[in-house]
């Protein structure tokens, strides 16, 4: 409903344009020149009668005050209808803050150490340790 009142009022904007164009154009120049001589400044005497400047100018001034009172009321309309847009700058700023994560140490490669060629003839009584300490766990950064 309340986009129909909105576009029904676009519409009467519209029309209301149209009439303060034609309103000021109606009314006769000064040095009779212009727009409104050319476009038959005098019709609105025969219309009007001999007072049709004064009725001329109630008329403009009305409509104009009608057409800034659309005006507004139609940008206030349809900024309360947009929906309200989370912008990115916003949202990083109530989002709750993570710590990050520190980089995990790499691991030691496990390789037993090559034995000598003289060596592998003869049999080994106890396999030789190889050096294969765990990494220890990085530690989180503490949070501000």
């Amino acid at each position: 409903m309340s986009d129909f009142l909105l576009y029904a009022s676009v519409v009467a904007l519209f029309l209301v344009c149209i009439l303060v164009v034609l309103v000021i154009l109606m009314q006769r120049p000064s040095a009779n020149a212009g727009m409104g001589s050319a476009l038959g400044g005098g019709a609105a005497e025969t219309v009007f009668g001999g007072e049709s400047a004064n009725v001329l100018s109630k008329m403009t001034t009305t409509l104009t005050v009608v057409l800034f009172i659309l005006s507004f009321g139609l940008y206030l309309g349809f900024v309360a209808r947009e929906k309200p847009v989370t912008k990115a700058l916003d949202a990083k700023a109530t989002a709750p803050v993570a710590a990050p994560a520190a980089p995990a140490a790499p691991k030691a490669p496990v390789t037993a150490p090559a034995a000598p060629a003289s060596a592998a003839a003869k049999p080994q009584s106890t396999p030789a340790p190889a050096a294969t300490t765990p990494a220890k766990p990085a530690a989180p950064a503490p949070a501000k």
